[in-house]
């Protein structure tokens, strides 16, 4: 799977047995004569839990403030459907750029002169690539639309958005970096849709619980591009693996 040569990485003590036996030395006799004690530490971080306040709340739209105030107060399915429509709005967002960013290193491969292989669709991989960020912009539109549709601001940030952008940062991180390979590219692609995957099938349920029967079947049909998108990025990787190591991959 594009393995790594062997070279001058330092970063395992056991390369330097003397050194590992030194620092224990040092450990023992440089370590307080009893153990320190973390309590007052774990309270004071405690408390910070306990009076933070929320990272975010749900605006209403301006044309629709008290409409839309209504309906979350009175409804917590409502509340937390648009809740988690934005953060899927954001992630779709992030998909789409991700692989907007993995599209731009496979012609950077190509240009180089290395082939990657296609696995689990008779297009090639950059058809596969353009029509998969397509549809990842495709699912964006429809949160927005649905967002909108219940009297929503699909530019809001909710708080379970600002939450996931938080947490994918490093997966663009990864994709964009010059250093990265294809392979490790794939691998935080395969972490996004497998997130994704997870997010419609809990978007799916909110619908259902909040009585959006439209939206539970426009959703079904997103998960079942997502589901083919994990396994176009896990027939990939396996494909890869099998390369790399000349037999089929487990």
């Amino acid at each position: 799977m594009e393995a790594t040569a062997t070279g001058p990485n330092r970063t395992g003590a056991a390369l330097h047995p003397k050194d590992i036996e030194q620092m224990l030395d040092a450990v023992d006799e440089l370590s307080p004569p009893v153990p320190i004690n973390t309590l007052q530490m774990d309270v004071e971080r405690q408390s910070y839990i306990t009076e933070a306040e929320a990272v975010g709340s749900i605006p209403p739209s301006p044309q629709t403030a008290k409409v839309s105030a209504k309906k979350a107060a009175e409804s917590p399915a409502i509340a937390l459907l648009m809740d988690k429509l934005g953060e899927r709005i954001a992630f779709e967002r992030t998909g789409t750029r991700l692989y907007g960013a993995l599209i731009s290193k496979h012609l950077a491969l190509l240009n180089a002169g290395q082939q990657i292989p296609s696995a689990a669709t008779d297009e090639a991989a950059g058809d596969t690539l353009q029509r998969i960020r397509s549809e990842e912009l495709g699912h964006f539109q429809l949160l927005c639309a649905a967002v909108m549709e219940m009297g929503g601001d699909p530019t809001a940030q909710t708080p379970c958005a600002d939450v996931i952008g938080t947490a994918s940062a490093g997966l663009m991180q990864v994709i964009t970096h010059p250093r990265t390979t294809f392979a490790q590219s794939l691998n935080a692609i395969l972490t996004a849709e497998l997130t994704d995957n997870a997010g419609w099938e809990m978007l799916i349920t909110l619908a259902e619980a909040a009585g959006q029967p439209q939206m539970v079947e426009q959703f079904a049909q997103a998960l079942e591009a997502e589901q083919q998108h994990l396994l176009i990025v896990r027939g990939w990787l396996d494909t890869l693996m099998e390369t790399e190591i000349g037999t089929p991959a487990v």
